[in-house]
């Protein structure tokens, strides 16, 4: 490990990552040395994204897939473990976005939303710890969100996701720590992404949220700290403006959102859920 490339010689895994704080994580890997798969849907801003991260002169292989299918979570990592060698990094960002009040809230929306926020999380954990364990070193980076956290009319079920993500993510360092095996669960605040759909009718200037760099560099941090240290497992990431902080705005905010699915990047304001 040097001080410029601390990640040299490790592989991470980011799922979700064809735009957005999934791109930008990819990039900060990869400008610190690490070789990386990159997993979503979005073919074309896949390649734009392994373009970025083959620019820091690091192995990359692009893995095209819906991570919600079938077997396909446990697929990729063998995928990118025969590209790239053993996982050290996993990094869940793929996400839905689906809020609304319960009486409102179809039940397979509901079962979507926990498949992709929360079994695809676990389904790829679940494919990383043996090998981790059995080295003696890794970590498990989950994105959550400061919405996590708070409680208000039109967020289900999105916020009861990321808050069994929270836990899920507890249990796992809980479990592993004792082996050199870390996870955290990363919550951004508002966050400058697609997802952010004109902060400026709710009283937000741009400028004033997170970029996906911000989160990037939080995650960075967080996973080259000594052995030693221990951090998390919940880490919020919060913008410094109070009128950008996602406490303020939430409900507000959550009531623009309605459906939004972070891997594939549609954005709808229907009740059906995209085929």
């Amino acid at each position: 490990m040097t001080e410029d490339r601390p990640l040299k010689g490790k592989v991470a895994l980011v799922a979700g990552a064809s735009s957005g704080i999934g791109a930008s994580i990819a990039r900060t890997l990869a400008q610190a040395g690490a070789s990386v798969a990159l997993v979503a849907r979005r073919k074309e801003q896949l390649a734009s994204v392994e373009q970025d991260v083959a620019g820091h002169e690091v192995p990359t292989v692009t893995l095209v897939a819906d991570l919600a299918a079938d077997g396909a979570p446990k697929d990729m990592v063998a995928a990118a473990e025969r590209a790239l060698g053993p996982v050290d990094i996993l990094v869940n960002n793929a996400a839905l976005a689906r809020t609304g009040p319960i009486h409102d809230t179809h039940p397979r929306h509901w079962r979507h939303a926990f498949h992709l926020n929360l079994d695809v999380p676990f389904l790829l954990a679940r494919s990383v710890l043996p090998g981790m364990r059995e080295r003696g070193h890794g970590w498990i980076v989950n994105i959550s969100s400061e919405g996590s956290l708070l409680q208000a009319d039109w967020s289900a079920p999105y916020s009861i996701t990321k808050r069994a993500l929270n836990a899920l993510t507890a249990q796992v360092d809980l479990e592993n720590r004792h082996l050199g095996v870390r996870a955290i669960a990363v919550l951004p605040g508002w966050v400058r992404t697609d997802l952010a759909q004109d902060p400026e009718t709710l009283g937000v200037e741009v400028r004033d949220l997170l970029d996906p760099a911000d989160i990037a560099d939080v995650v960075l941090w967080a996973i080259t700290r000594p052995p030693a240290v221990s951090i998390g497992p919940l880490i919020p990431v919060r913008p410094v403006s109070r009128n950008a902080q996602t406490l303020v705005n939430w409900e507000q905010y959550l009531r623009t959102l309605r459906h939004y699915d972070a891997s594939g990047g549609h954005m709808v304001d229907v009740p059906g859920i995209p085929e």
